[in-house]
């Protein structure tokens, strides 16, 4: 599999976790699981100059 795949399905899990963190009312760890999140998708999509993020 290639980096960007794994990058995706990693991400894929890391927004599962956001909705599950939500759901249980715990909203601030939400919120920085989603910060995180949105920044590792900067950097990769900076990094590997991928559009597709």
């Amino acid at each position: 599999m290639s980096l960007n795949r794994v990058f995706h399905i990693v991400m894929a899990l890391v927004w599962l976790y956001t909705i599950y963190v939500l759901a249980n009312m715990q909203d601030m760890l939400a919120m920085y699981v989603m910060a995180g999140g949105m920044f590792a998708q900067a950097v990769f999509s900076a990094i590997f100059n991928d559009k597709s993020c």
